[in-house]
């Protein structure tokens, strides 16, 4: 994270051209919006943010610990924060980044058919 962060951070494109699958972005049908930030404002909008009744996103959050494997731990410990602090929001008071569960010396995963 350290190194990332280091050379100093730069803006971050929220829509993206190169695949038509997602979120249509309404001003330009050739963008559809970015997957992380569709993804990790789920943790938020699944409790209600942004709707009459937010009372759950008021009750739940921010959330004690962000349990997340290793390879997106750059996403919750950065972009996820950055888009927090826009909305002014708390944010997480823990992530924890975890390694993969392995089976026959290789991830577990659902695109490797191997998960319990």
């Amino acid at each position: 994270i350290n190194t990332f962060i280091k050379p100093g951070l730069e803006d971050l494109c929220v829509s993206r051209t190169t695949f038509s699958w997602g979120i249509k972005v309404p001003f330009d049908p050739k963008h559809v919006v970015y997957v992380w930030l569709d993804a990790l404002s789920n943790y938020i909008t699944a409790l209600g943010y942004g709707s009459k009744d937010d009372s759950a996103c008021r009750h739940y959050w921010p959330a004690d610990l962000h349990l997340v494997g290793k390879e997106i731990v750059r996403f919750h410990t950065i972009i996820w924060p950055i888009l927090l602090m826009a909305l002014d929001l708390p944010l997480p008071k823990q992530v924890f980044g975890h390694g993969w569960l392995l089976f026959d010396d290789d991830k577990m995963s659902k695109s490797k058919g191997n998960v319990i």
